[in-house]
């Protein structure tokens, strides 16, 4: 039994007796007890007034789990305690869902998709498993003995819900479910809080949840919850896609067709629908695959030889483009009277990208030489100060107040980690991270050791590169 825990009695007689109580018996009768006169039995009241002795009956005392300090005496009491209902992780699914506003329509119908996972059994394994994860993290359920603890529960649910999942996309009428949806979007929801990697979410959203949306007719009635969740999938998959350096998987326009139209604020709408054409313009010209941890090629710059690269009129077409993106982000500000809205968690959360997007975008022109001849996106220092300032004091607000997922703030700390060299600054952005993973999002840790690769790579640069000047 853990160390923190001790029984106390819910309701104890003041009769009853105790590991510690040194009377083996007790002999008063009930109205000797309520008298407390020595008694006996026959008492000699009793006796006296020629009534019926009758012991006093001992109330079973009833214990129950507190939290407390210091060492515990409960081990002598023999106690048996019972495997978890799955009720319980239940409960810690919603609880978990309930802290996971991916949209205004996801939390408006939390109750509505709670009641789905109830509805299709095939959801009932990953819910479980969500929950036995959370409910680990949480420390409120603990394994002892020989049972299982909420870890191997999680993962032992997980694997029996992928079986079930198998068996449902075999069936004919499995086109477009939406329970198979729901355990798709579930599955990849589950692996950002179980694997440090991130590939098996990656590959949960873009063979499961992706593939699942493009067999669906937009003309096709959705409920509430299903919209939700198709929202909910449309912000992961952008900063999957632009983290991942890779294409997005569902095109805009349908998205725009099948999503509720008050998902979010027009702000923020607006700023995701950038962060698509940023990060497919960058898969045009440079990938730069921050989960991959390097910077590769894209063919239109790698099939042009290196010295013809400064003149090349393909990539005076990009850089061109370049400059009309930047000019949109910029826009972007302006054109949302920021000034004249509430600073809500959705506001915020647009505001943070918007700054983590110029990062980026500027950031993919100062990978190769052959920009440097060219009118390109770019960025002072001071005004990549004030970028990264914004995005991690904003990024502590929404944490450390808000239901904003905080996986949807990797991308940006990622983009502010990349500008910084500086230990103190460079400790706040791992600070900020690492809350990140304390709200259950373990995949963070491969952020983490990017950016400690990517800055180590950077001093190691800098140091040869004063040596060289010495």
């Amino acid at each position: 039994m853990s160390s923190d825990l001790c029984i106390q009695p819910s309701k104890i007689s003041k009769r009853t007796i105790g590991p510690l109580d040194k009377r083996k018996i007790t002999t008063r009768c009930q109205p000797c007890a309520n008298r407390r006169c020595d008694g006996g039995h026959p008492c000699e009241r009793c006796v006296r007034t020629k009534k019926t002795c009758v012991r006093q009956q001992l109330e079973q005392a009833q214990v129950k789990f507190v939290h407390a300090s210091g060492h515990m005496l409960s081990y002598t009491i023999p106690m048996q305690v019972q495997k978890p209902d799955n009720i319980i992780y239940l409960d810690h699914f919603a609880s978990f869902l309930q802290n996971c506003h991916f949209s205004k329509g996801f939390a408006a119908t939390n109750a509505d998709i709670v009641t789905i996972i109830g509805k299709y059994p095939l959801l009932l394994h990953i819910a479980i498993a969500i929950g036995a994860l959370d409910a680990g993290r949480k420390g409120s359920i603990r394994s002892f003995g020989e049972l299982e603890s909420p870890q191997q529960i999680a993962f032992r649910a997980c694997g029996r819900s992928i079986q079930d999942l198998h068996s449902a996309i075999s069936m004919t009428n499995s086109v477009f479910r939406d329970d198979v949806l729901w355990c798709t979007f579930l599955h990849g929801l589950f692996e950002l809080i179980a694997e440090s990697s991130g590939h098996s979410f990656a590959n949960h959203m873009v063979f499961g949840t992706s593939q699942m949306l493009l067999l669906l007719d937009p003309t096709t009635p959705l409920s509430l919850p299903t919209k939700s969740l198709i929202d909910a999938f449309w912000i992961l998959e952008s900063n999957r896609a632009i983290l991942y350096g890779d294409n997005i998987t569902l095109d805009p326009d349908k998205y725009q067709l099948i999503s509720t139209r008050e998902s979010w604020p027009d702000t923020l709408k607006k700023v995701l629908m950038l962060m698509t054409e940023a990060s497919t313009f960058a898969k045009r010209q440079v990938n730069f695959a921050m989960i991959a941890k390097s910077s590769r090629l894209f063919d239109s710059i790698e099939s042009i030889p290196q010295k013809l690269r400064s003149f090349d009129p393909k990539l005076d077409a990009l850089a061109l483009e370049g400059l009309e993106i930047e000019e949109r982000v910029l826009n972007w500000q302006e054109g949302s009277h920021l000034e004249r809205l509430p600073m809500g968690p959705f506001t915020q959360l647009a505001v943070i990208v918007h700054n983590a997007l110029l990062l980026y975008h500027c950031m993919n022109f100062t990978f190769h030489s052959c920009w440097m001849t060219r009118s390109i996106p770019q960025l002072n220092q001071s005004q990549v100060d004030k970028h990264v300032s914004t995005i991690l004091d904003l990024s502590q607000t929404l944490l450390s107040g808000t239901c904003i997922p905080a996986v949807l703030l990797l991308f940006p700390l990622r983009m502010a980690g990349a500008h910084v060299l500086e230990r103190h600054a460079q400790g706040k952005v791992l600070g900020t991270i690492r809350k990140i993973r304390q709200k259950g999002f373990i995949v963070s840790d491969i952020i983490e050791l990017d950016l400690q690769e990517f800055w180590h790579y950077k001093l190691g640069k800098l140091t040869k590169t004063n040596e060289m000047r010495v």
